[in-house]
């Protein structure tokens, strides 16, 4: 008989295929898994060993008479009640832990079986109530395949003999109780004894290096795709494209600048300091690619505040390292991902591939939004994969002045962690106030900061600020756009941003915010480096490379107001007219930045900029920065320390290892909003919704205040649709009289 593991696999053909991608897995990471068996004091040939018997071992729970008739089903295209399937990954647990007895008492690594424990949560999430094995908990045992076991463990003992290693004899043929209850015993007796013992840290450490590779090997080798771990292009490659860049934009290209020259050749953690437009992005792949070669062959991974930079970050990363290369992830970088719950027919690897290479930072460089990194820290999503990649990583934040204090809380967590297991950390800003520079050379410990002093010192706009409101500034802003200027406008507001376009549509504006469905918002962005009048929202302020010649824009704190100017006379030409109009902010706007820690943080920004000169040069900006925020410090603050201690405690609460229960916490969110919000669809497109698959009806999706949702939901064949205004110039407008308190960004 003819044993399957996947319908287009035979079982030897799938484990020979994973223990290939194994092997190049482990040399790959092996630098890195030296490193760690020096920091937490294990044997390097021991854990080998037992990462092959997750190997080996990991699917010999399909033969089992139920998988191998799914399998037939499948393969002669005819339906079977996944129902009465039995996860394999349960079969699989009994064996893997009866070879871990044996191995162990031979050659100690932990008291755990973490072997086991990686196999028995491969494909589902492992938490402590063991909810992804409810049906199995209420079923008998299947009937085990003799042959099929006998098949399994011989190629078992095959490939340990290629690593000259010998897989202990053992009986496979004596009957088993429960897998459920054997499981839950471990999980529930031992488990919490096991950790104290061997150390949390230190068990957690050795988990995800083993269930890491073990995803690796199956994943390739589920795909018959060789390992592309680390990027092998040489630093002029990135020089090139630098010099190409300024070529189609029309821009003398003298070389490298200092700064950029400096962030190459420096190796360890490092903070720079450079105005936008500057060149942060060149200097930081320039310094990734020099660090990711000195641990060895590391990923590089890129990290920004927005998706919108984010995507425009991996088109520039496209083009120097190709697609194979750089993976995007965020909330919406991918609308097709499969369901991944069941085996059968919907576990199409080419489906799946690319959005869980993305999601785990597989591929050699990602692009991505912060959360992605501190997602693991709550163990969520694909943490395991994470926690391995990024451990041994060159890692980029850029924009770190960007996030409020309970965000930054869990940065300098996630810092504090992954530097400890060996991942070096590039920070950058334009803008970056004392107080928070000392706060990360601090948690660094490092000194250096580099900075690009020719751009610091230079003048970019001249600045005028305005008592009036930005409402009474339209005469002035029609005349600019009517001369022939790029005119951007940007406030506060999503709903002020709605109500300018609308009374200056004769100008036929592009509006930009965050309350356009994902379809939509991707053409718009799309149009935004042609257009000449935009009047958006926060969401410009962020890494896009757009350039305006003035601004008009409400009042923000000094950071924000800088990054909205690096929008205009982006490439410093001295002979432009480039302007930066300040008003005063509305009293919405008032309400969004800070106004609980900080009520007076706008009013003291406005004045701040009313008293300084008319022509600002960048390191005016930094000093104004400095000047609103020097009495706030940052690690003394509420949100700051709560986000420390959440960190921390939500892996102490999953025993260091278990996987996160679908929003199981209120408190474990990377951004903490003034208001709670969902993803809906607008009612106007329910007919055409409805008959979109699952994974693309994602397109029509829009956040919206959960409070407005709660009052005009529908739910139309399972799919929750919102009844609101929508228009395809302004976006969601909220109905007459249900007023949105402060809609931001």
């Amino acid at each position: 008989m003819t044993f399957y593991a996947k319908p287009d696999q035979t079982y030897r053909e799938h484990i020979e295929a994973v223990y290939l991608a194994w092997k190049e897995t482990v040399y790959a990471k092996m630098p890195f898994i030296e490193r760690m068996a020096n920091r937490y004091s294990f044997s390097v040939e021991r854990f080998l060993k037992g990462s092959l018997l997750t190997i080996t071992l990991h699917d010999v729970g399909k033969m089992i008479e139920p998988f191998q008739k799914m399998m037939t089903a499948v393969k002669q295209n005819k339906p079977f009640d996944k129902k009465t399937n039995y996860r394999h990954e349960l079969i699989s647990f009994m064996y893997s832990a009866k070879y871990w007895h044996v191995i162990n008492n031979e050659n100690y690594l932990t008291c755990i079986p973490l072997e086991a424990l990686a196999i028995v949560g491969h494909h589902r999430t492992l938490n402590s109530d063991l909810t992804s094995f409810d049906r199995e908990c209420l079923m008998p045992p299947p009937k085990v395949l003799s042959d099929g076991i006998d098949e399994a463990i011989s190629i078992a003992k095959e490939l340990f003999q290629k690593e000259g290693l010998t897989l202990p004899i053992i009986d496979n043929r004596s009957k088993y109780g429960s897998p459920y209850n054997s499981l839950s015993q471990l999980i529930w007796g031992v488990l919490n004894k096991g950790i104290e013992r061997d150390g949390a840290e230190k068990t957690r450490a050795i988990y995800f290096l083993l269930k890491g590779i073990l995803h690796y090997a199956d994943w390739h080798g589920s795909g018959k795709s060789p390992v592309l771990y680390n990027v092998t292009q040489a630093p002029e490659t990135v020089i090139e494209e630098l010099a190409n860049r300024c070529r189609l934009k029309r821009i003398e290209y003298k070389g490298l600048r200092p700064f950029q020259e400096a962030c190459s050749k420096y190796s360890g953690h490092l903070i720079v300091m450079a105005p936008t437009g500057s060149g942060k992005t060149e200097a930081s792949i320039l310094w990734a690619l020099r660090n990711a070669r000195e641990m060895g062959g590391a990923k590089i991974i890129y990290l920004l505040p927005t998706m919108v930079t984010a995507n425009s970050i991996w088109e520039r990363m496209v083009d120097l390292f190709g697609e194979e290369s750089v993976g995007l992830t965020h909330s919406t970088a991918d609308l097709f991902l499969q369901d991944d719950s069941e085996e059968g027919e919907q576990d199409i690897w080419e489906n799946r591939r690319d959005v869980l290479f993305n999601q785990a930072f597989i591929k050699p460089i990602t692009i991505g939004t912060v959360d992605q990194l501190l997602t693991a820290g709550f163990n969520s999503g694909k943490w395991v994969l994470k926690e391995v990649n990024a451990s041994n990583a060159a890692i980029i934040i850029d924009e770190i002045h960007a996030y409020d204090g309970w965000t930054l809380g869990l940065i300098i967590s996630a810092i504090r962690h992954f530097s400890f297991l060996g991942a070096r950390f590039m920070l950058m800003s334009a803008t970056l106030p004392t107080i928070l520079q000392k706060l990360l050379q601090s948690e660094l410990q490092i000194d250096a900061i580099i900075k690009e002093e020719t751009l610091l010192n230079a003048r970019r706009s001249r600045y005028f600020v305005s008592d009036a409101f930005i409402e009474d500034a339209l005469e002035g802003i029609e005349k600019a756009v009517l001369e022939g200027r790029r005119v951007l406008v940007v406030v506060n507001t999503v709903a002020l941003c709605q109500a300018l376009s609308q009374r200056m549509s004769k100008l036929n504006p592009i509006c930009y915010h965050s309350q356009f469905i994902l379809k939509d918002r991707k053409v718009i962005e799309e149009k935004l480096n042609d257009a000449h009048f935009v009047i958006a929202t926060q969401v410009v302020e962020v890494s896009l490379d757009l350039d305006f010649d003035w601004l008009f824009t409400e009042c923000a704190p000094p950071d924000a107001i800088a990054q909205r100017a690096g929008r205009v006379n982006r490439y410093r030409n001295p002979q432009k007219d480039s302007r930066v109009y300040i008003f005063q902010a509305s009293e919405k706007a008032g309400k969004i930045y800070n106004p609980m820690t900080d009520p007076s943080l706008l009013l003291r920004s406005f004045e701040a900029f009313k008293e300084a000169p008319e022509n600002i040069n960048e390191k005016d900006l930094v000093k104004l920065v400095n000047k609103v925020y020097k009495d706030y410090i940052i690690e003394e603050s509420e949100p700051f320390r709560d986000a420390i201690q959440q960190y921390r405690l939500s892996q102490k609460n999953r025993n260091m290892i278990f996987d996160s229960r679908l929003k199981e916490d209120k408190q474990e969110v990377t951004r903490q909003a003034k208001y709670e919000t969902v993803s809906v669809i607008p009612k106007c497109f329910k007919d055409e919704v409805v008959l979109l698959k699952p994974s693309q009806r994602r397109w029509f999706e829009v956040k919206l205040p959960l409070w407005y949702v709660l009052r005009n939901r529908e739910e139309i064949k399972g799919i929750t649709f919102c009844d609101i205004d929508y228009d395809l110039k302004l976006g969601a407008t909220f109905r007459k009289g249900e007023l949105l308190p402060s809609m931001i960004i």
